[in-house]
């Protein structure tokens, strides 16, 4: 305790309970935990419901479910009742708009979405930038309702490791950890920046068409304290995080 703040559950508003438990359990291998509230209850549509939750008078708060997935935070289901519902928020509305969901095998898993009635968006992505390497790879997916589920891999550690405070998520990875298995690669494109490197083809032409000095000064001043601290070139994958991007 006493380390700040983190994700304990993530809520997700679906039009049947049971199907959405189904979908998750088929889809990302989530774990029924408990009723907050169930069906058979009367539904919740006084004054001081509405005030406190910040929805209309005329809804009703309905089922509420806490499942969980492998890692990460839980995954609350609730299901609302009345006339005032709107559908599914895309990644262009604004709010919370969207779960991502990381995996070892972003093809294996996405395959296991569609097997349980989501739908790709696309084929998996390669991810850019400061998140770009080899295998790093992302889709986003719709739920049997229409919400947004993204699937995301990075099983090289991500660019931006090296000059962040901390990673996205805890306890793995931490920026010591990514500067493990890119060494080497990291002195061959310091040294050779502009022919191919291993660790141009993971993706870093992606994050500027051409190199500049305060990239490169960021990329050598990050290799260096690498070297400095002794660090092993080893890999370690990272285990499953429920949220990402």
């Amino acid at each position: 305790m006493g380390r700040g703040f983190r994700i304990d559950h993530v809520g997700v508003t679906v039009p049947d309970i049971d199907a959405a438990t189904a979908f998750f359990a088929a889809a990302l291998d989530a774990v029924f935990l408990y009723d907050v509230r169930c069906r058979t209850e009367e539904p919740r549509s006084t004054p001081e419901v509405h005030g406190y939750l910040g929805i209309p008078s005329t809804m009703a708060q309905g089922a509420i479910r806490m499942l969980a997935l492998p890692e990460g935070p839980g995954l609350e289901l609730f299901e609302y009742l009345g006339p005032d519902q709107h559908a599914p928020a895309t990644p262009s509305d604004l709010g919370w708009q969207h779960v991502a969901v990381y995996v070892d095998d972003i093809d294996a898993a996405l395959e296991k979405v569609e097997r349980a009635g989501g739908v790709r968006n696309s084929d998996p992505r390669a991810l850019r930038g400061v998140e770009a390497g080899e295998g790093n790879r992302f889709v986003y997916t719709r739920t049997p309702w229409g919400s947004t589920l993204e699937l995301v891999s990075y099983p090289t550690p991500q660019p931006y490791l090296l000059t962040a405070p901390r990673a996205k998520w805890e306890p793995w990875p931490v920026p010591e950890d990514a500067q493990r298995e890119p060494v080497a690669a990291l002195r061959t494109a310091v040294t050779t920046w502009a022919g191919e490197s291993p660790f141009r083809r993971g993706g870093v032409d992606a994050l500027r068409p051409e190199p500049t000095p305060h990239w490169t000064a960021a990329v050598v001043g990050a290799w260096r304290a690498a070297v400095q601290f002794g660090t092993a070139v080893t890999t370690r994958r990272p285990r499953r995080a429920s949220i990402d991007r």
